[in-house]
């Protein structure tokens, strides 16, 4: 009673001071009743989360993943690091690589019926300048029945190629429910869920305190070298910076904070996975190794016609070798700011 009377007794003198003349007001400014409030609101939050995370921890799909798991290390015989690795692969090779191909194939449609657009919009425009003439036409009304025109070419073409824009995103719908459900999977080893007391959860997480290697004999401890943490922030940007260097076109605006908001995210993940049972980083890593993988092999022309994915003028002929010229301009340019010898170089002594 004593905290309360001093927390209404501040809350009175702070708001009499704001308001000299509202005293009334003042003193019920604050009440018990606030707090009991503020409290049922901040248990109410907290309820919420926990129960999103218990329902998610006990969904379907985290417990498929997680007993196909148990019965490919049982199966194979193969230690924890190795099965992790093994689902990993396996997962992302049945889900994010066909997506992968599909919106690749989507990519390219879009930007083959885009070189459509100019004959059919000097078609459209020149069919304007007739109906003008013949219907008496206001330039509003013409600019009206154009964009109208030409809005509907656009939607004809697209279903023409079915490859609606939003296709484009299928690779995300695909892959980060994977990446949420493995990674709670994962975590319901180490914490022994859904149920503690069962005998099988008992043996998986001894067996994952066994079944490490290396550096991390004890797959439910923290990696307290830091060496997956960082590779996973290394590998993470050079996704993001290899993305960047394929383009053959000046990004937008939008593109260049999105790009910078992922860098940003990429080294957020260092401390995120530095604080995490060393399995689940080496699931993050194995998934961001095999995202930077599928990504390079996606840049190839010949990989490209062998999925079925059509030639397109913003297609790299020799992706690597221009993805390696960029990143070496870049680093010298960096270099040339960053090193001691920037000067300017000193005038010549020819005549």
């Amino acid at each position: 009673m004593s905290y309360l009377r001093t927390i209404r007794t501040i809350g009175h003198t702070s708001a009499f001071a704001r308001h000299p003349h509202r005293t009334v007001v003042a003193r019920s400014t604050i009440t018990p009743g606030h707090f009991q409030v503020v409290s049922q609101r901040h248990f109410s939050y907290e309820a919420t989360v926990a129960g999103f995370c218990q329902t998610l921890s006990q969904s379907a799909p985290v417990a498929y993943v997680q007993q196909g798991m148990i019965n490919l290390h049982d199966l194979t015989g193969l230690p924890w690091w190795a099965t992790v690795i093994l689902t990993t692969v396996g997962l992302r090779t049945l889900v994010t690589l066909p997506l992968a191909v599909y919106q690749n194939k989507i990519l390219a449609r879009l930007e083959q019926i885009s070189l459509e657009m100019p004959e059919l919009i000097k078609e459209l425009k020149a069919e304007t300048a007739y109906a003008m003439k013949k219907f008496n036409w206001t330039e509003k009304e013409a600019r009206i029945m154009y964009n109208h025109s030409l809005k509907k070419q656009w939607n004809n073409l697209i279903v023409r190629e079915n490859c609606h824009p939003a296709k484009t995103m299928v690779l995300l719908w695909g892959q980060i429910p994977l990446w949420i459900v493995q990674s709670v999977a994962i975590r319901n080893l180490v914490s022994m869920l859904p149920d503690p007391t069962a005998i099988e959860a008992q043996i998986a997480y001894t067996e994952l305190t066994l079944g490490g290697f290396g550096w991390i004999p004890n797959l439910t401890e923290l990696d307290h070298s830091l060496i997956f943490p960082v590779a996973l922030g290394v590998i993470n940007l050079s996704i993001i910076e290899i993305q960047a260097a394929s383009r053959t076109k000046l990004p937008s605006k939008l593109q260049t904070i999105f790009t910078n908001l992922f860098r940003g995210l990429s080294i957020l993940m260092v401390p995120i996975a530095a604080s995490v049972p060393s399995c689940l980083c080496l699931y993050w890593v194995t998934s961001s190794a095999y995202g930077l993988g599928q990504n390079l092999l996606l840049l190839s022309p010949r990989v490209r016609r062998a999925v079925g994915i059509p030639a397109v003028p913003s297609e790299l002929t020799h992706p690597y070798q221009h993805i390696r010229s960029t990143f070496a301009a870049k680093l010298g340019a960096l270099s040339g700011r960053l090193g001691p010898n920037n000067q300017h170089p000193p005038p010549s002594t020819k005549a």
